[in-house]
């Protein structure tokens, strides 16, 4: 079995969440890793046995990696995703794609294989696994709704999220999570109607609170709300720690209010109808997403997200902020 060369650009905040995925795969072993900080590419370093790299030129060119990780902020991604493909690697990134439609496509182009994963929320998720499964099933009926609020402190230690050039505000740094994962339910978007809102942060160039509903050619809708206007609490003020609330449900087109839950200490998702509830367990999914995403390659499957996919979230989101408050109709397909 082989185990594929890993290079990790950006030894940051998700570097430090994917950790613990990282090193339980099987097929990936991290070789090296760069960051322009010097203390943090050595910490990362140093929890995966790896070489620390004077620049992402060296990391991208050396022949023990064979798979480069893009975990670094979205207006680097371009380029940097074009340098790794050109060197003849293997593309894995994250959400936001890019911070523009432009970027957005160049990644999609230079990709156009199909073999770039992008890493959202959903992927590797046994929840979404799940709720997918379910809704395939017809049990309870098509989804009709989904409804997420998320209410988080907003990024204070990347002072770049602010930027739109940079980053682009709470719907596409966080929100666009929500987005991806009911588009992989509820298929192509017709069209899409924003709402933005600068509540009690007037001095920011983006708005602290935002509104998308998405409408999908199947009927369904999904209201996706986020706000950074609330000063909640933080708890380390060097990492993403800090307060946050969700609230989320959906409703199947049979009447089900399907929702994630807790039982006896497991996840499950429950569906009630008329005051009947009916569980479906959330089962713990084979490998993880990193030795699913070489054995995808391997076996020549489709990825679990492209960077085509993710692009077509960016031009979604971009299309509805240039016209706030109005319904925006899209090209179905995505």
């Amino acid at each position: 079995m082989k185990v594929y060369g890993l290079g990790i650009l950006g030894c940051g905040d998700f570097t430090r969440i994917q950790s613990p995925v990282l090193q339980q795969s099987r097929r990936m072993r991290v070789a090296a890793v760069y960051d322009p900080s010097e203390a943090a590419a050595r910490t990362a370093a140093e929890r995966f046995g790896a070489r620390a790299m004077g620049s992402a030129e060296a990391l991208i060119g050396d022949p023990g990696v064979e798979i480069v990780v893009v975990y670094t902020p979205p207006f680097t991604h371009r380029e940097l995703v074009e340098k790794a493909v050109a060197a003849g690697k293997r593309v894995i990134t994250t959400k936001p794609l890019a911070p523009n439609v432009p970027d957005a496509r160049a990644i999609a182009a230079a990709t156009k294989d199909g073999r770039c994963l992008v890493v959202y929320k959903r992927t590797g998720n046994a929840q979404h696994h799940a709720l997918k499964k379910l809704f395939a099933s017809g049990e309870v009926g098509a989804l009709a709704l989904y409804r997420h609020d998320w209410v988080h402190h907003y990024p204070y230690w990347v002072p770049w999220a602010l930027d739109p050039e940079k980053n682009g505000g709470p719907l596409v740094d966080a929100m666009i999570h929500n987005l991806n994962a009911v588009r992989d339910l509820a298929g192509p978007v017709a069209a899409a109607t924003y709402h933005g809102y600068s509540l009690t942060h007037a001095g920011w160039k983006v708005r602290d609170t935002e509104l998308l509903v998405v409408d999908f050619a199947s009927g369904a809708t999904a209201h996706l709300f986020i706000t950074w206007a609330a000063d909640l609490a933080i708890y380390d003020p060097k990492a993403n720690d800090r307060e946050r609330m969700d609230v989320q449900y959906m409703v199947g087109s049979k009447g089900h209010l399907v929702r994630f839950e807790t039982r006896d200490g497991r996840p499950v998702v429950s569906a009630s109808r008329e005051g009947r509830v009916v569980l479906w367990p959330v089962e713990p999914l084979p490998e993880t997403l990193y030795d699913r995403y070489v054995e995808d390659l391997e076996q020549d499957r489709p990825l679990e997200c492209t960077a085509q996919d993710a692009c077509r979230d960016i031009e979604i989101l971009h299309a509805a902020l240039a016209s706030p408050g109005h319904r925006v109709p899209l090209a179905l397909g995505s």
